[in-house]
């Protein structure tokens, strides 16, 4: 297939994409700073998006194929986050890491290698704006804004990939709208009551756009412990925790479907939240008193399992049984269809349950049973789909922790960086545990295609990896 397919696509969402670097734009000039570190790259995407469609105007394909949708989702998610490098790169931090914290705020990790009290109020917003931005999905704003984009339900499906199928199948774009609504409606409502709350109306956008996001990028070196406010960690752990529910099931109750709290995923979502606060408390105990177990657990529970990466306290001091608890969280993740990254809750509800489905065929081999979510079946091709990408998933954060080790980190911080980039989680322990910055340049590469691989869920990426290889599709 001509490679018109991918640039067709790509001009079209870049166009969408260039009027965001505006809005930061707008930021810098209202508190006296540099818009042009926002222009540049303004006009620069428009040029390369113009110069696409010229290219491929009169050449674009009428149908497409899934792979060819991959292929430029992939393409899109690395083309975006360089040119999000630019205000930073003009700031004067190295393109390596300016390319690093742009990554990590798009893809929604929150990992640093920044001071944040050392950036200007632009460039503070523009880091959690590209987190929010991510967070609600590139492709999907293009959906909405460009009703005429073609390959919509492909390239829906590269972005967020499906795990269980709803009953009925609304329109990609209807999807696309009734998601951004959501979305929309809880960052109002956060930057509300965080306002209300006593945070200057800055502090309460950034955090909000890091928050419903879960991304996890803040003001301050300290994150939301830097507020020393119970009133305030409940409220960004509640919209974090609401950031790491399926959309679908917050649409649902909003049009009073009180019965989709039954949701199985929800139901393992909160169960594996309350059992986890549940055995940090007690752990903690010798650490805190209970009440203030009890609060720092309950936040770092829920900002770790949405993969949102606030911390309210430094749990690098935690007993390794805690740690332990937080990395599994970390690879769990949230649930399907939500902001949060990870191997996703239902993922890891239909492995368990195939498991055991196949160790009663072993004791009951005439028995006939199927793995079923809910009321329903699901198909022998989606437990496989879950199980390559566990296989996968799994494979990555081996092959990138090895790397780690080998060039010198120790096993726990090259543990907890692959499973916090993988997962676009944010914190690590080690001596990441405060920020990335001192990583070797190796170290940053491998936790930046760690966390693309994680953002698009692993197949897109390879997708395209072996497209490029093979030098087919294009």
């Amino acid at each position: 297939m001509s490679y018109h397919v991918y640039l067709s696509t790509i001009s079209r969402i870049l166009l969408m994409f260039s009027p965001t670097f505006l809005i930061p734009a707008a930021v810098a000039y209202i508190y006296s700073e540099r818009p042009d570190f926002f222009l540049i790259p303004f006009f620069a995407v428009i040029f390369l998006a113009s110069l696409f469609f010229l290219l491929t105007r009169k050449k674009i394909p009428e149908t497409t194929e899934e792979g060819e949708a991959y292929i430029s989702v992939a393409i899109i998610w690395l083309l975006i986050p360089a040119f999000g490098s630019i205000p930073f790169i003009l700031h004067g931090i190295n393109p390596l890491d300016s390319f690093f914290e742009s990554v990590s705020g798009f893809t929604t990790t929150g990992t640093t290698v920044i001071t944040p009290e050392n950036l200007p109020l632009s460039l503070l917003f523009w880091r959690s704006f590209m987190q929010w931005l991510g967070g609600f999905g590139i492709v999907l704003f293009a959906l909405v804004f460009i009703p005429s984009i073609k390959r919509s339900s492909a390239l829906f499906m590269a972005e967020y990939p499906a795990v269980v199928l709803p009953k009925t199948k609304p329109k990609m774009r209807d999807m696309a709208i009734a998601i951004f609504r959501i979305y929309l409606v809880l960052t109002i409502a956060e930057i509300f009551i965080l306002n209300f709350l006593g945070l200057d109306f800055f502090k309460a956008v950034v955090h909000t756009f890091s928050t419903v996001s879960t991304g996890g990028f803040s003001t301050s070196s300290e994150s939301i412990a830097a507020f020393k406010d119970i009133r305030i960690e409940a409220v960004v752990a509640f919209f974090a925790f609401l950031g790491g529910m399926n959309f679908g099931l917050i649409y649902a109750l909003t049009n009073k479907q009180l019965r989709s709290l039954a949701d199985l995923e929800f139901r393992y979502y909160l169960f594996i939240i309350v059992l986890a606060i549940l055995s940090l408390t007690a752990i903690n105990l010798n650490r805190y008193g209970f009440l203030e177990s009890l609060r720092y657990s309950s936040f770092q529970v829920i900002s770790i399992m949405t993969t949102t990466g606030f911390t309210t306290t430094n749990f690098e001091e935690w007993s390794s049984s805690a740690k332990m608890i937080l990395l599994i969280l970390m690879l769990i993740g949230g649930c399907s269809g939500s902001t949060a990254g990870g191997f996703k809750v239902i993922r890891a509800v239909i492995l368990i349950k195939y498991t055991i489905l196949q160790i009663y065929k072993i004791i009951e081999p005439r028995a006939v049973r199927t793995v079923k979510y809910g009321d329903f079946a699901i198909e022998k091709e989606m437990i496989e789909e879950v199980i390559v990408f566990f296989i996968l998933y799994i494979s990555i954060f081996i092959a990138s922790s090895l790397v780690l080790t080998l060039i010198g980190y120790d096993f726990e911080t090259s543990m907890s960086l692959s499973a916090t980039s993988l997962g676009n989680v944010g914190p690590a322990f080690g001596i990441a545990a405060k920020s990335a910055a001192e990583l070797s340049w190796i170290a940053k590469v491998v936790l930046i295609i760690n966390m693309w691989m994680g953002r698009l869920e692993i197949i897109p990426v390879f997708t395209f990896l072996v497209s490029v290889v093979r030098r087919e599709k294009w």
